[in-house]
């Protein structure tokens, strides 16, 4: 499987057409070689020496670029080489111009910044339309973006899926506990019930008498009749008497 490349360019200042200053190709050299042996912090003060002498030499700020990455300062390193190729632009130096949009479009490929990437890259391709390592990294940056949505849209289907089995395993949960809660309810409620019946059935209050199955005589009759009567004569004198008793007074004026 191919790799990215992430390889920026590292430039010498021989045989340039905007002739820099004696001083400054030989603090470059030295730059040059700190960075290879992997001494950023040493190459950078190297390079911000160089350009003491030739503030305005592309190539110098593209390799002081490569510095703030050894030293992992990104956002300095995309300005070295954003300032790079505006310099190259105005010198119309366009191996310096293809050089800074490649080293720029690598830095925002490690970024994961995949859409700036590409249009860096087409840039530098504008330049130097034949170049195989430019043409492969937009195509591993395209893959990479198509896999990683792919990648979004199974997480958030995934999670998605498993918010609806636990929000399904809930709803079971609480369908099996109302229906729970429900039969303990009528368990109670026929408990009480029994409990009721068997408290009336042993009380002798409660208790039926047992037809005696014999018929009643006319005197028989005329006795309960009577007895009925004299309750009902008692009942709406005490009911009389306790309406009078209840009845609000008038105010004393």
């Amino acid at each position: 499987m191919k790799k990215l490349i992430i390889s920026s360019v590292l430039l010498m200042l021989t045989g340039c057409g905007d002739q820099p200053h004696l001083k400054t190709l030989a603090v470059n050299r030295e730059g040059n070689a700190l960075l290879q042996k992997q001494s950023f912090q040493a190459a950078n003060e190297k390079y911000i020496e160089a350009l003491r002498y030739n503030p305005f030499l592309a190539r110098v700020h593209s390799n002081l670029g490569l510095s703030f990455e050894g030293l992992q300062q990104a956002e300095k390193a995309q300005q070295a080489y954003a300032e790079s190729g505006r310099l190259a632009e105005a010198t119309q130096d366009r191996e310096m111009m293809f050089v800074a949009r490649f080293n720029e479009a690598q830095l925002l490929g490690k970024a994961k910044k995949v859409d700036e990437a590409i249009a860096k890259y087409q840039q530098a391709l504008e330049i130097v339309p034949a170049s195989k390592e430019a043409k492969t990294n937009i195509e591993l940056l395209i893959q990479s973006q198509q896999g990683g949505g792919q990648g979004e849209n199974k997480d958030q289907k995934d999670q998605q899926g498993n918010q609806g089995n636990q929000q399904q395993q809930n709803k079971d949960q609480k369908g099996d506990k109302d229906q729970k809660q429900d039969q303990k309810d009528q368990d109670g409620k026929d408990g009480k019930d029994q409990k009721q019946d068997k408290q009336y059935s042993n009380s002798p209050k409660y208790k039926p008498r047992p037809f005696a199955g014999k018929e009643l005589s006319e005197g028989d009759v005329k006795k309960i009749l009577g007895e009925i009567k004299q309750q009902e004569s008692k009942i709406r004198a005490d009911y009389n008497r306790k309406e009078t008793k209840e009845q609000p007074r008038d105010k004393d004026w």
